[in-house]
C-alpha cells in the first residue's frame, strides 16, 4: 500500500519539527523494526530529512566560526591601534 501524497507531507512536516536527537531514535528504531514498504518509504525520508538538518547544522556552525574569527581578528586590529596610538601618546609626553 502506497502512503497518499498529503499522508507524505505530513509526515515530512512531522520530521522538519524533530530535532536531530529524536529524529536519530526514530531512524535506529525503524531500523531495527524493518517492516513493510511504507515503513521503508517513511525511514528514507525521515533519513533525508537527518541528512539535511546536519547539512543545515554544519552551515551554522561554518557561519559561527567564520563569525568568531572576524570578530576577532576586528578585536586584535582595535587593540593594536590603540596600543599604537598610546605608545604615541606617550612619546609626546
Amino acid at each position: 500500500m502506497r502512503p497518499e501524497a498529503d499522508d507524505l507531507q505530513i509526515l515530512i512536516s512531522k520530521y522538519r519539527t524533530m530535532g536531530i536527537e529524536e529524529l536519530e531514535a526514530s531512524i535506529d528504531r525503524w531500523d531495527k523494526e524493518n517492516g513493510c514498504p511504507t515503513q521503508n518509504q517513511s525511514l528514507d525520508i525521515a533519513k533525508k530529512e537527518l541528512e539535511v538538518k546536519y547539512k543545515q547544522r554544519q552551515e551554522q556552525i561554518d557561519l559561527l566560526t567564520k563569525s568568531l574569527t572576524s570578530s576577532s581578528r576586528i578585536g586584535r586590529w582595535i587593540s593594536s591601534f590603540k596600543s599604537v596610538i598610546n605608545q604615541f601618546l606617550d612619546f609626546k609626553n
